[in-house]
């Protein structure tokens, strides 16, 4: 929810909309890395075009199934950026959430994006920085002691700082719009904080 809530006010902000029912209504976004559509389709009921993609073909299978249950018109495709880019079309929004961590090669995915964005686009991106703080958290505790996420998951040495994403998108022309950390308070559940140390989220623009 926090991160919905952020993608549509950053969306407000840039594009000077109001909130109304379904005031994303016309705006195209491209989901990367959607997995079952947990993004995508409250965004679809806001009214946004949805192209949501995933190199898992089982969790596409799964958010079809349960878009259609919703009667959401959702556009899932088992597909790579490099799919997308050949077919030359381009979006208003692009969001690429909890992936970036498990990217190979950071460098070339921004290059990718940059060339898939309209001009007056944005990119949102979430993800880990790479804190001492965030290998207790995410590895340490969520993982090996918890086990709320599968031993292995993630990789310390590719999470990835502020500077450096802001650095990679620099080189393609893009600059931070804004940038916000994602907390966990014990009594509110989530919440957006100026705090970045272990989550954030960012959004880019020319």
């Amino acid at each position: 929810e926090i991160r919905t809530k952020y993608i549509k006010d950053s969306i407000k902000k840039h594009f000077k909309v109001s909130y109304k029912k379904n005031f994303l209504d016309g705006l195209e976004i491209l989901d990367i890395g959607c997995g079952g559509g947990i993004a995508s389709e409250p965004l679809a009921r806001m009214g946004a075009k949805l192209t949501s993609i995933d190199e898992s073909k089982e969790l596409i299978n799964i958010a079809k199934l349960h878009a259609e249950a919703m009667h959401l018109e959702i556009n899932y495709k088992h597909s790579s950026i490099e799919e997308i880019l050949e077919s030359k079309k381009k979006y208003d929004v692009i969001i690429a959430l909890e992936l970036l961590e498990h990217v190979k090669n950071v460098s070339y995915f921004c290059e990718i994006l940059s060339k898939l964005i309209k001009p007056n686009g944005i990119i949102i991106i979430s993800t880990i920085n790479r804190t001492i703080l965030s290998k207790i958290i995410v590895i340490k505790i969520a993982e090996d002691i918890l086990k709320k996420i599968p031993n292995g998951t993630h990789n310390y040495e590719k999470f990835i700082r502020p500077l450096e994403i802001k650095n990679y998108f620099l080189k393609v022309g893009f600059n931070i719009y804004d940038l916000k950390g994602m907390v966990w308070d014990p009594i509110r559940n989530w919440k957006i904080s100026n705090n970045t140390s272990i989550n954030y989220i960012t959004t880019f623009k020319k």
